[in-house]
C-alpha cells in the first residue's frame, strides 16, 4: 500500500495525532521537570516511519522533527526546551526504525523469540536515548534534577513503544477458533476488571486483576485483538492518572525515583512487554503443535502406505501393541488378531530362535530379538526368516530399535520389517554370476597370455628364415641381375618385397608382444630426431612417388635432441609417414613437420587422405583396428601401427593426438620431452577447422 491515497492519509492522521498529543502533554504536565504520564506522541511517529517507504525516510524523518519542535513552541516550552524535545523524539523513532528493520523496506516481525529480543532492545535503548537527550535538555534550561525526568521520560516513551509498536509490526497468524461464549466472558470479565481497576484509589491495589485477563487474550485469541486491549488499558490508565484517579494518581513530580516504579507507566509497560511474550510464546505454540498435528498425519499416511514395509511396535514384554496395513499385507494377520494378543515371536522360525539364543547365551524368548538394543544400541538390524499365517516362509530384514525416556531407559519396541527374499535371490545370484565371471575372466588373461607367448615364439621362429630369404633374394638381385631377364627380374623384386612385408610383420608381432608385456626396453643415448624424420622419408619415398604423392618434409636446422632409442623412433615416424602415404589420394600430399616450443619436439604429420570416420576414431589406437575405409578401399596392413606408435610414443614420455575429419585428410602429432626435459608439459594441438574430433592418450 505504499503510496497509496489510503497510506497517505494514514500517515497524515498519525502525524496530526502526535502532533496533538504532544502538544497536549506539554501543556498539561504537572511539573516542568516531569514529562507527561504517558507519551504516546513518538510512538505514534515511529510507526508512521514503519509504514513508509524507505525513500522517504529522511524526508518524513526531518517532519517528525519540525512537527515535534512546533509542538514544544506551541505550548510554550521555550526554543531551548523544544529544540532538544524534538531531537529526542526523533533520535527515538529513528533508532528503533534502525534496529528494527535497518531501515530496510521490509515491516519487522514480532514472531519469533529473536524478533521478541530485537523488539525489546530497540524500544528499551530508543527510550533511554531520549531520556538522556531530554535530561540534558533540562539541564541546559535550567533545571537541577535531570535523574528523575531521565528515568520519567524513558519509562513513559518504553510503554508508549511497548503498547503501540506491536500494531504496525508482522505478527503470527492466528487460525484458532473460540465459541462466542468464551469472547462474552472475557470482555465481561475484562470490563469488569477494568472498571474496578480504574475505580481503585492507591490504597486498594487491584491492578493486578487486569494481568491475568490480558494473558487470557494473547493466549486464546488473535495478536492484535490482545494489542488493541492492551491499547486500551494504557489509555484508560494514562487518562486517570492524569487526572489524579486510579491505583497510581498519587504519584507527583516530587515522588521519588522509587515510587516512579510504582507508578501506572510501569504497570502498562510491565503488563505489554508481557502480552506481547505471551502472544509470541503461544503463536509458537501453535505453530508447533500444527507441525506435529502435520507430521503425524503425514507419517501415518507414510506408515499406512508402505505396502512393502512393516510396521510392529511392542511393549517390553515383547505384546505388540500396533501393527500397520504393511504388517498385515506381509504376514497375513490382521491387527485385531494380534495387537494385545500375541508377541513376534511366532513369526520367527523356531530354529532360528534357538539358535541365535544359544549363540547369546539366553532363553530363546522375546529377548533373542531386542538383546541389542536393550544392551544399548540405537538400532539393530539382521535377516530371519519368517512364517506367514498359511505357513509359507520369507526372508526379512528385521530392523528394531527401542524408544527410550529421558533417562535412556527402554520404554518400548519398534519392528521394522521388509521382504528381502527376491533381494537375497537376487544377491546370491549376482554372486554366482560375479565367480563365473571372475573364472572367464581369469581364463580369457590366460589365452591373452598364452596367444601373447605363441605370437612371440612364431615371431622368432619366423625372423630367422625371413631374414635368410630376404638377404639371398638381395644376393640374387645385385649379383645375378644381368643374368636375369625382365620376367625373372621382376619376380625377385616381387619376392623381396613380400619378403620385407613379412619381416615387417613379425618385427611389429615381436614390438606388440614387448609393448603388451611392459617389457619395451629402450636404449636410451642422445638422439637427434632429425635422423629419425629424414630415414624414415626417404624410405617411403619411392611409395610416394609411385602414388603421386607429393611429400614435403621441415626439419629445423639444429639438432632436435633427446634421450631416447634412435631405432624405436625411426619405427615410430615411419609408421605415421607411411600410413600417411598409403591411406592418401592419388596426387595428394603429405607434410611432415618437426618443430621445437620449449622444451618439447613436435612432430606434425599431415596428409590430404580419405580421413577417419567419426564414429570409429575413439578405436583408432586399439590393437588389430582396420577402418572400413581401410576394408572398403583393399589397403594392406595389419592394425597394428597405430598401437605400436602409441607404445613408443609413452616409452619416451611423449604422447600421440591426432585430429582428422572425413574426406578431408588426418593429421597426426607426436609431442615428446627434449634431453632434460623428461616431465615436460606438451602443448596442445590446436584442432582444424571442419567437423573433427581429437583423441589424446596421455601416459
Amino acid at each position: 500500500m505504499h503510496g497509496s491515497r489510503a497510506h497517505r492519509l494514514l500517515a497524515s492522521g498519525l502525524l496530526a495525532a502526535a502532533m496533538a498529543l504532544a502538544v497536549h502533554g506539554l501543556r498539561t504536565t504537572p511539573d516542568p521537570e516531569l514529562i507527561a504520564r504517558w507519551w504516546p506522541a513518538t510512538a505514534l511517529t515511529t510507526i508512521v516511519l514503519i509504514l513508509a517507504p524507505p525513500r522517504h525516510g529522511r524526508v518524513l524523518t526531518g517532519l517528525v522533527a519540525a512537527l515535534l519542535l512546533g509542538a514544544g513552541l506551541v505550548a510554550g516550552r521555550g526554543v531551548v526546551f523544544s529544540t532538544g524535545f524534538a531531537a529526542a523524539n526523533a533520535v527515538e523513532a529513528l533508532l528503533v526504525l534502525r534496529w528494527l528493520t535497518g531501515l530496510g523496506a521490509d515491516r519487522p516481525q514480532l514472531r519469533t523469540w529473536t524478533d521478541y529480543r530485537r523488539f525489546l532492545v530497540a524500544i528499551a535503548a530508543a527510550g533511554l536515548a531520549a531520556g538522556a537527550i531530554t535530561g540534558i535538555t533540562i539541564g541546559l534550561d535550567g533545571g537541577r534534577d535531570l535523574w528523575q525526568p531521565l528515568i520519567w521520560v524513558a519509562l513513559t516513551h518504553f510503554g508508549a513503544q511497548a503498547v503501540l509498536l506491536p500494531l504496525a509490526m508482522r505478527q503470527p497468524r492466528f487460525n484458532g477458533r473460540h465459541s462466542g461464549i468464551e469472547v462474552f466472558s472475557h470482555l465481561s470479565l475484562f470490563t469488569l476488571g477494568a472498571f474496578t481497576c480504574f475505580s481503585a484509589d492507591a490504597t486498594e491495589p487491584v491492578a493486578f486483576l487486569l494481568l491475568p485477563l490480558l494473558m487470557w487474550a494473547a493466549a486464546r485469541f488473535s495478536p492484535r485483538f490482545a494489542n488493541l486491549e492492551m491499547v486500551a488499558v494504557g489509555v484508560g490508565m494514562a487518562l486517570l492518572t492524569a487526572l489524579g484517579r486510579g491505583p497510581f494518581g498519587h504519584v507527583t513530580g516530587e515522588s521519588s525515583v522509587l515510587a516512579l516504579a510504582a507508578s501506572a507507566q510501569t504497570f502498562v509497560a510491565v503488563s505489554a512487554v508481557t502480552s506481547v511474550a505471551f502472544s509470541v510464546a503461544m503463536g509458537h505454540l501453535r505453530d508447533s503443535l500444527r507441525r506435529i498435528r502435520e507430521n503425524e498425519v503425514q507419517l501415518g499416511q507414510l506408515l499406512d502406505s508402505a505396502s512393502g514395509t512393516a510396521f510392529i511396535a511392542t511393549d517390553l514384554d515383547g505384546s505388540i501393541t500396533w501393527f500397520s496395513p504393511g504388517a498385515e499385507q506381509l504376514l497375513g494377520f490382521t491387527a485385531e488378531q494380534v495387537v494385545g494378543r500375541m508377541t513376534p515371536l511366532p513369526f520367527h522360525e523356531s530354529r532360528e530362535l534357538t539358535a541365535r539364543a544359544a549363540e547369546l547365551g539366553i532363553p530363546a524368548g522375546y529377548d533373542v530379538v531386542t538383546h541389542a538394543v536393550d544392551g544399548g544400541a540405537e538400532q539393530d538390524t539382521r535377516d530371519w526368516t519368517y512364517v506367514r499365517r498359511d505357513g509359507s516362509r520369507l526372508t526379512v530384514s528385521l530392523s528394531v530399535t527401542a524408544v527410550r525416556d529421558d533417562d535412556g531407559r527402554p520404554q518400548s519396541y519398534l519392528n521394522v520389517v521388509r521382504d528381502v527374499t527376491d533381494r537375497r535371490a537376487a544377491e546370491q545370484a549376482l554372486v554366482f554370476a560375479l565367480d563365473k565371471e571372475r573364472e572367464t575372466n581369469q581364463r580369457m588373461l590366460e589365452l591373452d597370455r598364452a596367444k601373447g607367448e605363441f605370437v612371440s615364439t612364431v615371431s622368432h621362429e619366423l625372423r630367422t628364415p625371413l631374414t635368410s630369404i630376404v638377404g639371398y633374394t638381395e644376393l640374387l638381385a645385385d649379383d645375378l641381375s644381368g643374368n636375369l631377364s625382365d620376367e625373372q627380374q621382376e619376380l625377385v623384386e616381387r619376392i623381396d618385397r613380400n619378403g620385407e612385408r613379412l619381416l615387417h610383420l613379425v618385427e611389429d608381432l615381436l614390438t606388440l608382444a614387448r609393448v603388451e608385456d611392459g617389457d619395451l626396453t629402450l636404449e636410451r643415448v642422445e638422439t637427434d630426431l632429425r635422423d629419425a624424420v629424414r630415414v624414415a622419408t626417404d624410405e617411403v619415398s619411392h611409395a610416394a612417388h609411385k602414388g603421386r604423392v607429393a611429400m614435403h618434409v621441415s626439419v629445423p636446422d639444429e639438432p632436435v635432441l633427446l634421450l631416447g632409442d634412435p631405432a624405436y623412433l625411426e619405427r615410430l615416424v615411419l609408421n605415421l609417414v607411411s600410413n600417411a602415404v598409403k591411406f592418401n589420394q592419388w596426387a595428394g600430399s603429405v607434410d611432415v613437420t618437426l618443430a621445437v616450443t620449449g622444451d618439447v619436439a613436435e612432430l606434425r604429420v599431415c596428409d590430404t587422405g580419405m580421413g577417419i570416420p567419426l564414429e570409429e576414431q575413439g578405436r583408432l589406437f586399439q590393437r588389430f583396428f582396420r577402418s572400413s575405409l581401410a576394408t572398403e578401399y583393399a589397403i594392406q596392413g595389419t592394425g597394428l601401427g597405430l598401437h605400436i606408435v602409441r607404445g613408443i610414443a609413452e616409452a619416451h614420455h611423449g604422447r600421440v593426438d591426432f585430429v582428422s575429419a572425413p574426406g578431408v585428410g588426418t593429421t597426426f602429432t607426436f609431442v615428446v620431452p627434449l634431453t632434460g626435459t623428461r616431465d615436460a608439459v606438451a602443448p596442445e594441438v590446436p584442432t582444424q577447422p571442419g567437423p573433427s574430433v581429437r583423441a589424446r592418450n596421455y601416459r
